[in-house]
């Protein structure tokens, strides 16, 4: 789970004197309804303290207030840790609040669950306020309201912070602007304006997510609220220092690894300053989800592979690297689907041009952290290992082809550790590519990209592990459907690894 510790959010908004009652009021019980699913979640509140406007009817026009109320109803349920963050002024504590209502401030102070700040009573203007409080918020959840409303949005957004607007039509108190309105049919012309990092699959719920004619229960509606809210502060997270890099080469395996990450093939990439797509991923865990980049070089080759991927360690400085794809395989070794992780790296292509046109091979050999080694070591000591393989092959609606044309196949998802070739070379000669085997007599394996990520983490002393389902035999028998079937089964290993195999530092 991200840590929320600093995470808080501004509730905005405001109701019209002429809003109807029933309208009111459903306002007044969400706001209760995310007070309490805030606390939860250990996220804090920003709210703006003075006097409380009410219609004819004594209705509050206002969420503040409301909030601090509910927080004094749950404040024996938490541990003590400032989650809320009240701005007033001395002025507006003496002049528009009642005596209980000071004491009130005063008991969540003492109880450490308050933490205030003064405004100087000569500068408080609408737009001081919105700057205090978007000063202390990372998140913005719009109700109602006018100008008020899209000017602290506004801000927000300048801050890449969260806006999660509602769709209750209360007007506000100065009929001023649209308000929570009009930022909500703004999230669907512009979903990444209001959630910079998810707001695309925002976008996709924000219809079911309506207050005005909801299909939800209040406590559910405001679960689902907070919990999108935590998923774009998990991305930006991990945008910052992702756990683990994921790397591919070619679209087959882009869409492989999009698939087994659950990013769905409609949400936009990201893109570096250098141009470079990429898409954040969560990992969810037993002991709490991990964060992941998925991108590709768009292209084989060591060198490109290398290029893009000091490029990409650079821009992110992700924990470790992983890159999954497709390899040729030794036929006598090696069967179709199959799926291998690198134990070595040998860089065939390092060689002293001897008289006659003979080349002397002097291969550079790489292997993975010892770190790394430990991690797989333990990961294929487990005995679930390929009954949990087959059960998220079968989630994923994954089934290995029984035979092909183009030589064995594997019985399933299977997994094990072997030496990687790796070069420039694509391998259509099966005599060339078991020649691998006198650099080392494990090199069963043969592709384009490994030693290129390798040597650029190694550089930058990043852990790398490569993952490569077998697509064909290095000859000229091919089943182009074993491109797709190779690739997803790394994808499988890859996910699967990235859950029960890797070790948190």
């Amino acid at each position: 789970m991200a840590n929320t510790n600093n995470e808080y959010v501004l509730i905005a908004g405001s109701i019209s004197q002429k809003t109807e009652k029933p309208y009111i009021d459903r306002a007044h019980s969400f706001v209760r309804a995310l007070t309490k699913s805030i606390l939860d979640a250990e996220v804090g509140l920003v709210v703006y303290l003075a006097g409380e406007p009410v219609n004819e009817n004594g209705d509050p026009l206002t969420f503040d207030w409301t909030v601090i109320n509910e927080a004094e109803k749950l404040m024996e349920n938490y541990t003590p840790a400032q989650q809320l963050r009240i701005v007033t002024s001395r002025s507006a504590m003496q002049e528009k609040m009642s005596e209980e209502r000071r004491r009130l401030i005063r008991k969540l102070q003492a109880a450490n669950l308050a933490d205030v700040s003064y405004l100087d009573d000569d500068l408080i203007t609408g737009g001081n306020i919105g700057d205090e409080q978007v000063g202390a918020a990372t998140a913005m959840i719009a109700l109602g309201g006018g100008k008020g409303v899209s000017d602290r949005a506004r801000k927000m957004r300048k801050a890449k912070h969260p806006i999660l607007p509602f769709d209750l039509q209360l007007g506000g108190i100065c009929g001023d602007g649209e308000g929570a309105l009009g930022l909500y049919d703004q999230f669907f012309r512009e979903p990444l304006t209001m959630f910079p990092c998810t707001g695309e699959n925002v976008k996709k719920r924000l219809d079911t997510l309506s207050l005005q004619e909801p299909c939800y229960e209040l406590e559910q509606l405001s679960e689902i609220s907070i919990g999108l809210l935590k998923a774009e502060w998990v991305t930006k997270q991990s945008l910052q220092t992702p756990d683990v890099l994921i790397l591919t080469a070619l679209p087959v395996e882009l869409a492989a690894a999009k698939k087994a990450f659950d990013i769905d093939d409609n949400i936009p990439p990201r893109v570096t300053s250098n141009g470079i797509h990429f898409w954040p991923t969560v990992i969810q865990r037993s002991d709490g989800p991990i964060t992941g980049i998925v991108a590709s070089f768009s292209g084989a080759g060591n060198v490109n592979a290398s290029a893009i991927t000091t490029i990409l360690l650079s821009e992110f400085k992700p924990k470790k690297v992983i890159m999954m794809g497709i390899a040729a395989g030794s036929r006598d070794k090696m069967v179709l689907g199959e799926v291998i992780v690198s134990d070595r790296i040998v860089y065939y292509e390092s060689a002293a041009a001897l008289e006659g046109g003979e080349l002397a091979y002097r291969p550079e050999i790489l292997r993975p952290h010892m770190s790394t080694q430990q991690n797989l070591n333990t990961y294929f000591a487990t005995s679930s290992l390929f009954a949990r393989l087959g059960e998220r092959a079968q989630v994923m609606g994954f089934e290995m082809p029984a035979s092909s044309q183009a030589g064995n196949v594997a019985a399933g998802i299977t997994v094990s550790s072997a030496t990687i070739a790796s070069g420039e070379l694509l391998i259509r000669d099966p005599a060339l590519l078991k020649s691998f085997r006198s650099l080392h007599d494990k090199a069963y394996v043969a592709e384009m990209e490994a030693y290129g990520v390798f040597d650029a983490c190694e550089k930058q002393r990043v852990p790398a592990l490569i993952v490569r389902g077998i697509s064909d035999f290095g000859d000229g028998t091919k089943d182009d459907a074993f491109h797709t079937i190779a690739s997803v089964a790394a994808a499988i290993i890859t996910s699967d690894y990235l859950i029960y195999g890797w070790q948190r530092a």
